[in-house]
């Protein structure tokens, strides 16, 4: 691309999809020129919020359009392959949400497909840029645990599927999302422990679903086919042991935490709605002589920019805007970009063999 020409992209789903366009709308070098939402008053005034200038209902078209270089997709995970395959074929770079497809086979047809084209591709692993979080990784890197984690500690809960008379829409259906909690929030749990620790090796897994029918707009009772709650065990490369507990319907909470042990220390990262500056990530370590763990400060070159007053904009133009400029960045300098397909590929891995876990009530391996 030449240097003057910024990277033209198109956004595929609302939902979510504000997040991307809060996140393109404020990296430098890029332009957000089609927006794809299946009903038209909505796709047209999410596209009049964010100034984009081309609405479509389809998402072909949107992949058509003339001069388009890129394309983020929001869309339900059971889309993700197809919309990917085209976009490729279209000859787009691609940023699409997680989870990265259905299953591993379809992660890994994606993944073939990008690199066979030569495109950029990226999972939309955003929370790898919460400041806390991304220092927590300087600190592993640096051996602050030590050499050897021994031990993994991470709790994820909210409330989002608590409501009994939440309607019924895909995330309830495994045929449209594949997974349930698992893979809206246990995946980002996943690809931190890879990112911070290592590949899993083996899984253990226990799913719930607490609220099974839930009606539709029609007012329809259905089924719902995915779990609301999950615990899964791993075994990390090098002898680690995770646990992690997923809630969707865990009353008054909407907290993360990690924890993890070493042979010379500890770190402690939490992401709570309740606490002032919560944007930011919490951080604490303990090694050597300390007794407990003591707050960590989080070094200004992480949160430089962050405006913490206004988190639900900041998850957008601060948090996912770090993903939208390394997408760019690759793009313009013909490089390839990190959380990559084959990030989610290894994360949908880990799903595929905890859901077979769950189902068979045994370890298996990943």
């Amino acid at each position: 691309m030449t240097t003057d020409q910024p990277v033209r992209i198109g956004v595929i789903g609302g939902g979510f999809g504000v997040q991307h366009l809060q996140g393109f709308g404020v990296t430098e070098n890029a332009e957000v020129v089609a927006f794809c939402q299946r009903t038209r008053d909505k796709a047209e005034a999410m596209a009049g919020k964010f100034g984009v200038p081309h609405v479509y209902t389809d998402y072909r078209e949107l992949l058509a359009h003339e001069g388009l270089d890129a394309v983020s997709i929001v869309a339900p995970p059971h889309l993700h392959a197809e919309m990917t395959a085209a976009a490729l074929e279209n000859g787009l770079h691609a940023l699409c949400e997680k989870p990265l497809a259905m299953n591993a086979a379809e992660a890994e047809a994606m993944l073939e497909q990008a690199e066979a084209a030569g495109r950029v591709h990226m999972t939309a692993f955003n929370h790898r840029h919460i400041p806390a979080l991304a220092y927590m990784k300087e600190l592993m890197d640096g051996g602050y645990v030590g050499e050897r984690v021994l031990h993994v500690e991470s709790r994820w809960f909210g409330e989002t599927r608590l409501a009994p008379d939440q309607t019924h829409y895909w995330r309830h259906a495994r045929e449209l999302a594949g997974f349930g909690i698992l893979g809206d929030i246990g995946v980002h749990v996943v690809d931190r422990l890879r990112w911070l620790i290592g590949e899993f090796e083996s899984v253990w897994g226990h799913a719930d679903t607490f609220i099974p029918e839930r009606k539709d707009d029609r007012g329809v009772s259905r089924a719902v086919t995915v779990d609301d709650n999950f615990t899964l065990f791993g075994r990390l490369a090098g002898g680690a042991s995770a646990c992690i507990r997923l809630s969707g319907v865990a009353r008054k909470s909407n907290y993360q935490n990690l924890e993890i042990y070493g042979d010379a220390g500890m770190l402690r990262f939490a992401f709570d709605r309740n606490v002032e500056g919560w944007i930011r990530g919490q951080l604490w370590g303990a090694r050597g002589d300390t007794r407990s763990p003591e707050p960590l400060e989080i070094p200004e070159r992480y949160t430089r920019g962050l405006d913490p007053s206004d988190p639900q904009r900041a998850q957008g133009e601060f948090i996912f805007a770090a993903l939208t400029r390394v997408f760019v960045d690759a793009i313009r300098n013909g490089a390839p970009a990190s959380p990559s397909f084959a990030d989610g590929l290894a994360a949908q891995r880990v799903l595929d063999a905890a859901l077979h876990a769950a189902e068979e009530g045994q370890w298996v391996r990943v």
